[in-house]
């Protein structure tokens, strides 16, 4: 059975605007290229991913179409910017019959490795897991994955969206998922036929938005569908285009190992 890969592009980009950069983040250069361009490019070379869908803002499609034209890929809209975990909603009426797992990543954070991608893969088919997450262990973790004394996966929580308090050291997710279609389609479907409401265009939660992967790893655990973080990345790799600064350091690790 296929894979393929979404890719989110979303975000305003206010801390980038305020330092004085117009380009949309994830377009971005990084390497000689877009940033986006960067992340699919570089998941082609060891990967055969059936699909590789771009999830864009409304509005950008053509800006994506021209960075991203030789690359084998279908640009999707996100009509309302109401999360990432509603982007990779957007996302699944164009999958292919034969897609059978999806990975899930960002087109700001290029510095995350196949090694890492493909081990999670690797892992994620081996224990039949319905959801699963890259992760590295760190201080003050923005998006802590919660272990019962057994190891197995408690829950996800994100210190912005879920207005969680952030502990002193632990497990966190660096953006990099893959999902069971059976899983999105049992889980993230029907969160999202709960929470939204179409009068009020947003999602009966703290921020409105609709999260990816904290929604999706409690409404699995909810549902008795399997959940794993797999410790094997580490903290460069968290690192995703946000400011000036974060985007000088990406393009100098990338360029020092070109």
């Amino acid at each position: 059975m296929g894979i393929a890969a979404i890719l989110l592009c979303g975000g305003k980009g206010t801390r980038m605007i305020e330092g004085g950069e117009t380009t949309h983040k994830p377009l971005l250069e990084i390497g000689g290229m877009p940033a986006t361009k960067f992340v699919a490019k570089k998941l082609q070379e060891d990967f055969s991913f059936s699909q590789i869908l771009i999830v864009v803002p409304n509005g950008r499609e053509e800006e994506y179409k021209i960075a991203m034209k030789d690359i084998d890929c279908q640009i999707i809209t996100q009509y309302l910017a109401l999360g990432t975990g509603n982007a990779v909603y957007e996302s699944l009426k164009y999958l292919n019959e034969n897609i059978e797992d999806i990975y899930v990543s960002f087109g700001t954070q290029p510095l995350i490795r196949n090694e890492t991608v493909q081990e999670c893969l690797k892992i994620h088919r081996e224990i039949k897991s319905d959801f699963t997450l890259a992760t590295v262990v760190m201080d003050y973790p923005y998006a802590p994955l919660i272990r019962d004394e057994f190891g197995n996966v408690l829950g996800s929580l994100e210190t912005h969206l879920d207005g969680a308090n952030m502990p002193s050291r632990g497990e966190t997710n660096v953006g990099s998922y893959w999902a069971s279609r059976v899983a999105l389609q049992d889980i993230l479907v029907k969160l999202h036929q709960k929470l939204y409401s179409e009068k009020m265009e947003r999602y009966d939660t703290i921020s409105g938005e609709l999260g990816y992967p904290n929604e999706m790893v409690r409404g699995c655990l909810k549902m008795g569908l399997k959940v794993e973080g797999v410790p094997i990345a580490n903290e460069q790799e968290m690192l995703g285009i946000k400011t000036p600064e974060t985007l000088a350091t990406i393009r100098k690790i990338v360029d020092g190992k070109r």
